[in-house]
């Protein structure tokens, strides 16, 4: 039969309404609004988590008591499709370095790249439509999505992992190392066959990270990659550490050099 669907929200019908009429059509959806009940937490066979719950809630961690699986769209998205997701994290950049890499793949390529994660009007699981067998998908994780890889175990084949700062404190509660570890689920993860793009100081939290040991290939990137003459669109030298994060991560997509820096002087930022 029919899976059952719990769509369950603190906020009420009318503030959802456009959501609801949608779902609506759907006989195997039930709807628990304005409030959330511990009992709906209990005996599923996962909860799909929303960005911005916090991870503190006690409906999770009755979830998690439970023993029921808590997931979030990103990762779940990388777990269904089973092709190569290149990642990006960190606290700066990230949206640049992450369109980079899809404008030089999708120049160089001439293929339909996927672009997902924390992308605005993109949902990772209508992405699903659009996978095929031998897709890329190129995604901006930030440290709400890297917790559902790190629920999932999973970690992006290629990540890359621009910058920290402390940002999100509220968040985090001025706690930079839970605020440093949900990022980390980035690379925590990968394989041996995997790769880590990053920078000489993110290395060293990593190597401080509890668990975590680096079996993966990592690739140390700054400024000095990009060849001084190198055109790119985007001035600063900030620009130039993104394009040199981005360049790496393609060279371990095995795309030549040249191909790269001709993609990324077209790079319209």
């Amino acid at each position: 039969g029919a899976s059952e669907v719990i769509v369950t929200d603190l906020k009420r019908e009318e503030e959802l309404k456009e959501s609801v009429e949608q779902l609506q059509k759907y006989p195997n959806v039930r709807f628990v609004l304005g409030e959330h009940k511990t009992v709906d937490f209990e005996n599923r066979d996962f909860i799909l988590v929303a960005a911005g719950v916090p991870a503190d809630s006690e409906y999770l961690k009755h979830a998690n008591e439970a023993g029921v699986p808590l997931k979030q769209s990103a990762a779940w998205f990388a777990e269904l499709a089973g092709i190569p997701i290149i990642g990006v994290t960190g606290t700066r950049g990230k949206s640049t370095v992450t369109h980079m890499i899809h404008h030089v793949l999708s120049t160089v390529t001439g293929e339909d790249v996927l672009l997902g994660g924390n992308v605005r009007g993109v949902s990772n699981l209508q992405l699903l439509k659009q996978v095929k067998e031998d897709s890329l998908c190129v995604m901006e994780l930030d440290s709400w999505q890297l917790q559902g890889w790190g629920w999932s175990q999973m970690s992006p084949q290629i990540a890359v992992f621009t910058n920290f700062m402390p940002d999100h404190m509220n968040y985090y509660k001025h706690d930079m190392e839970t605020y440093f570890a949900d990022k980390a689920n980035i690379f925590s993860y990968q394989e041996e066959s995997g790769v880590l793009v990053t920078t000489p100081e993110i290395l060293e939290w990593a190597k401080n990270l509890k668990g975590v040991s680096l079996g993966q290939e990592v690739v140390l990137a700054d400024d000095s990659v990009i060849p001084e003459e190198a055109v790119l669109s985007m001035p600063g030298s900030h620009n130039r550490v993104n394009a040199a994060l981005a360049f790496e991560a393609l060279k371990a997509l095995s795309l030549t050099e040249e191909e790269i820096l001709m993609s990324l002087a077209s790079f319209p930022g």
